[in-house]
């Protein structure tokens, strides 16, 4: 049998957590809107790159 390479993907951060860090740092409710909004733009640019590090990364294993 061949190796195997177990790979975790990463998540995108939960409402809750977003939201405990707004309680935790003095966030308004007007602002937290534009929180939510901002935490969730980061973490698809986020995830979609590393993401694509995973898939190529696991790719160039298996090429070997």
């Amino acid at each position: 049998m061949g190796a195997i390479r177990i790979i975790s993907r990463p998540q995108p951060i939960g409402w809750v957590a977003v939201d405990r860090w707004c309680d935790a740092n003095g966030v308004t409710a007007d602002e937290r809107p534009l929180v939510f909004r901002l935490v969730r733009a980061l973490d698809i640019v986020f995830l979609t790159h590393r993401n694509t590090q995973i898939t190529q990364d696991l790719q160039n294993a298996l090429r070997k």
